[in-house]
């Protein structure tokens, strides 16, 4: 196992780890064998004829017929693999133990194959269909181990060595530990395999993005676990190890410079991405944008022990260059729904997602605010996800990656997750009635907006709620401009105000209608109509 990485889903077959040589492998599901040095299939002739007819000059490196390519019909990828459901809890029992399940994960590709998104038969029928359609089905990007220099990108060393420490530990070791960790913040449970598991969906994540990032598909769903966005720089906590989003987000960056600078992590987990928020608190060239339930504080994660460390509260923008980089949206309660986040995109999410001009997106897609998710307790349905999906990929040229973090109820994760693959693969989202945004959420709404003004034009109105206003005890412009008129006239002239004496008209035009002294007694008036 430590010189191959085994893409487990139905189809045993290896591919080789980029710490091994290229050896002969049998077929992947994508029809393609032997593997390049960027860890993708290379072509492999399917009985060639004598004329040649896949010679390399018709493929791409990963494989893909570049007439196709070059009309600009790219599939979309997905990456699993079966050992990320090795990270379980060492106190077994003979029902589900905890919401992180491994289910979750193997639920969600079930249903892909179901609904005819993932290729489930043999190679030799999906070769001909991926010559002729490649794009018919998902395209399968292996998953592998990320490596240490990968993950301390933006973990602590000794974070890496902490999780990497779990697979010697002894099971009566880990069971201790998972009590003691899986309560209050920190919220998490360990197992022998939860280290291996935990490379694998930070590798799946890298090698999602990277293949986004570089062209090799138009899009790409990493359906991975455990999840990541809740792990701190140098801490696990809430079912998460590693950050898997932030570690593809520092590797897409370093490795395709001129391709990925600016990135835009779009967080619609019900709680708040407080591990990714913090890396990337004071960076320019990330954007985050977290849709969560806030409560005050009082919702997971809540408030940090270190009260220098920012929360998921609206008011927290980031700091240093990195000020106006983070968007926080936070609901004042559990019960949201479709109403509420397609409003909270509409008004706020795409806007700024448009004024930063990401070069790639990736969404840190947990569904716990699914309809059905108990832990959520919102109301999300699958095709609010797939409008939401819809509206982030006509950014960064469509560069757009899905990553995997919560959701707990399997039905309503299963149900989600297709309605984003569909939408990812070209389909429209499916008509919806969007309910009316409720009067809280449209001042949860607002407020966030005016956090974010002095960072985004796009945040400043352009019309003044004059009742608003006027409740502040505000002024208009044209009456300032009016006063200091009077004021003039008053001095140079002494004119005075005429007092109007309806109620209505007098509220308008009060300091307006002005006359000299005296004005009883003139023969001849001169009225002045004029605008200032």
């Amino acid at each position: 196992m430590d010189g191959i990485d085994v893409v487990m889903d139905g189809q045993d077959f290896a591919l080789p780890s980029a710490e091994a040589p290229p050896t002969e492998v049998p077929s992947t599901s994508n029809g393609f064998g032997e593997s390049g040095a960027s860890g993708t299939p290379k072509s492999e002739s399917p009985g060639a004829d004598d004329e040649g007819a896949n010679d390399e000059e018709d493929f791409s490196a990963a494989g893909y017929p570049l007439a196709l390519k070059r009309q600009g019909i790219l599939p979309t990828g997905c990456c699993y693999d079966d050992r990320m459901k090795l990270h379980a809890n060492a106190d077994f029992g003979p029902s589900p133990h905890h919401p992180e399940d491994p289910a979750r994960i193997e639920y969600i590709m079930r249903m892909l194959k179901r609904a005819g998104l993932v290729f489930s038969g043999s190679d030799a029928d999906l070769i001909p269909i991926l010559q002729k359609t490649p794009n018919k089905y998902m395209w399968r990007i292996p998953a592998r181990r990320a490596t240490r220099e990968e993950i301390t990108s933006v973990h602590h060393p000794h974070h890496f060595r902490w999780v990497e420490e779990l697979s010697r530990k002894t099971t009566e070791e880990l069971r201790i530990l998972s009590k003691k960790l899986d309560q209050g913040r920190d919220s998490l449970y360990v197992g022998s395999l939860s280290y291996e598991a935990a490379l694998i969906s930070a590798g799946g994540a890298i090698e999602t993005c990277k293949n986004v990032v570089s062209g090799r598909v138009k899009n790409a769903f990493a359906v991975i676990r455990p999840p990541g966005h809740h792990a701190e720089f140098d801490r696990a906590m809430g079912f998460c190890f590693f950050n898997n989003v932030p570690i593809a987000a520092r590797v897409c960056q370093a490795d395709y410079p001129d391709l990925c600078r600016k990135i835009l992590i779009l967080d619609w987990d019900v709680h708040h991405g407080n591990g990714i928020q913090n890396m990337f608190y004071d960076d320019p060239n990330v954007l985050y944008i977290s849709i969560h339930v806030y409560e005050d504080g009082n919702f997971y994660p809540g408030k940090p022990e270190n009260s220098m460390t920012p929360d998921g509260g609206m008011e927290r923008c980031g700091s240093g260059k990195g000020l106006g980089r983070n968007v926080n949206i936070g609901w004042h309660s559990q019960g949201m729904g479709d109403g509420e986040y397609m409003a909270a995109f509409q008004k706020i999410v795409m806007p700024i997602a448009q004024e930063f001009s990401p070069d790639l997106v990736i969404i840190s897609a947990g569904f716990d605010a699914a309809a059905g998710d108990s832990l959520g307790g919102c109301f999300v349905t699958p095709p609010c996800y797939a409008h939401m999906t819809h509206m982030l990929m006509s950014l960064a040229g469509g560069k757009v990656a899905v990553c995997l973090e919560g959701g707990y109820n399997l039905e309503a994760i299963s149900k989600s997750a297709l309605a984003v693959a569909q939408t990812l693969m070209g389909e429209p989202p499916p008509k919806m009635e969007i309910p009316p945004l409720s009067k809280e959420a449209a001042r949860v709404l607002a407020r966030a907006q005016s956090y974010q003004a002095p960072y985004w034009e796009c945040m400043r109105p352009g019309v003044v709620d004059v009742l608003d206003m006027h409740a502040q005890k505000s002024k208009r412009l044209h009456d300032v401009v009016r006063e200091s008129q009077r004021l003039v006239l008053s001095e140079k002239h002494g004119m005075i105000p005429i007092y109007v004496q309806r109620d209505g008209l007098f509220n308008s035009y009060e300091n307006q209608v002005l006359v000299t002294r005296g004005i009883h007694k003139a023969k001849k008036l001169l009225l002045v109509i004029h605008d200032p």
